[in-house]
């Protein structure tokens, strides 16, 4: 447990008592006064309805047994680190528990999905979005069907034609299926992922001609490092064989190997085994113990142009094997943003919002601003706030939450009581 007065960090293995911890810290807080409506002060975030179900459950139980009198270990903990006596906590269990059941809706333990679309609909017109909007959960549907209409334009807009044949033509080359479709729909899987959106956002004004730029230069560079890598190939065997020795004289016959597999098929199987000739490379296992001390200097006297050689051919390995990855990606790429408006078009004609998209419409909107208006009333409402499983938590989610935790932390009420937060994970 990392901790100052107001702000906890609480880690823990799976099974160790987190959700003991959390309803302890909860209790407590409601325990710790006389205002028996203090639930309504606290927001406890998970990631799933049954764990949300189960903190509010644990809660209600431990106030309806303290409310009957009946002590449990819980309690014991609870008055020991408060400082109250047992009598006073039933006490205000009974208040608790009624003012809890009588104000179900403001006992703010939820999924943090559903609170941020509670924001949404809280702030819908701030935020310029539809106020009777259906909100979409089945986002693949949707990016699916988007995929479809950019596929149905081919024919009717040149570059995005040409582009869409070329990389069906593409597929084929490398007996893969035709159906382009399985590729973009999964490529446009980036368009709702929340660690994309920001790098996406920054390709967006791209055009076709860029794209395509970018994808002969990289075809260009890939070509030029082939032509190396065989060129390497070539001479680390003509040396190999001025040295007049057979490839078995070297250990296991791997640097010849290598070499042949550059010279003449860079990709064969086998051509870069980094477990074990580069490790022998590593360990100076160049020749079979069992060799005379003639071929062993032979091959000594070539060593050292020979692992340079390599040292070499990886790095063009890598750097191939990179242009080959982000080569493959482009065409997707390029076609990404026809994809997301006729998503945006699908969105619009069906007065739909998507779930998925939530955090990053909340983000768009206070990511510039220093008291973020969004936050203005639910700022003020909620003074302590518990987070469970923050592991899980995006880095996007995190910041939505950021402006109401700081906003809870750096400010008191009229009775000099400051907020809390605590993240469990």
């Amino acid at each position: 447990m990392q901790n100052s007065q107001s702000f906890h960090i609480y880690s823990a293995s799976a099974g160790s008592g987190k959700t003991f911890t959390l309803v302890k810290e909860f209790l407590k807080i409601l325990l710790s006064n006389n205002n028996p409506y203090k639930f309504q002060q606290i927001l406890a975030v998970t990631f799933t309805n049954k764990a949300a179900g189960e903190m509010k459950e644990r809660i209600i139980e431990n106030l309806h047994q303290f409310s009957k009198k009946e002590p449990n270990a819980l309690l014991q903990i609870i008055a020991s680190e408060i400082n109250l006596s047992d009598d006073v906590i039933f006490n205000r269990s009974a208040s608790i528990l009624n003012a809890i059941l009588q104000n179900y809706a403001a006992f703010n333990i939820t999924t943090i999905d559903s609170f941020t679309y509670k924001i949404i609909r809280t702030f819908a017109f701030d935020l310029g979005l539809p106020l009777n909007a259906n909100v979409e959960l089945d986002a693949d549907r949707l990016l699916s069907e988007a995929v479809d209409v950019v596929i149905s334009k081919i024919g009717d807009e040149q570059k995005l034609t040409q582009t869409l044949v070329n990389f069906t033509l593409e597929k084929l080359s490398d007996d893969k299926s035709w159906d382009i479709s399985i590729d973009l729909k999964s490529f446009a899987q980036r368009i709702l992922n929340e660690n994309d959106a920001f790098n996406l956002k920054k390709l967006s004004n791209f055009s076709f001609n860029e794209f395509n730029d970018l994808r002969k230069t990289l075809l260009s560079e890939i070509k030029a490092w082939e032509k190396e890598l065989k060129n390497i190939g070539l001479e680390g065997l003509q040396i190999i064989d001025n040295l007049a020795v057979d490839s078995s004289d070297f250990y296991r016959g791997q640097l010849p190997k290598h070499f042949k597999n550059l010279a003449n098929n860079y990709n064969a199987a086998g051509f870069f085994d980094q477990n074990t000739l580069k490790k022998n490379i590593e360990e100076q296992l160049f020749y079979a113990k069992s060799k005379s001390d003639a071929i062993k200097n032979a091959i000594d006297s070539a060593i050292p142009k020979l692992v340079d050689f390599y040292y070499r051919s990886e790095e063009l390995y890598q750097k191939i094997t990179l242009n080959k990855l982000i080569v493959n990606s482009i065409i997707p790429l390029s076609v990404l943003n026809y994809i997301y408006k006729a998503l945006e078009e699908i969105k619009l004609e069906n007065n739909i919002l998507l779930n998925a998209e939530f955090n990053q419409i909340i983000s768009d909107t206070v990511k510039n601003e220093p008291a973020p208006f969004i936050y203005e009333r639910i700022g003020e409402k909620f003074k302590h706030y518990f987070i469970d499983e923050f592991q899980d938590t995006s880095v996007l989610q995190w910041n939505n939450l950021i402006p109401l935790v700081d906003n809870a932390l750096s400010g008191e009420n009229l009775k000099g009581e400051r907020g809390t937060a605590m993240l469990v994970g």
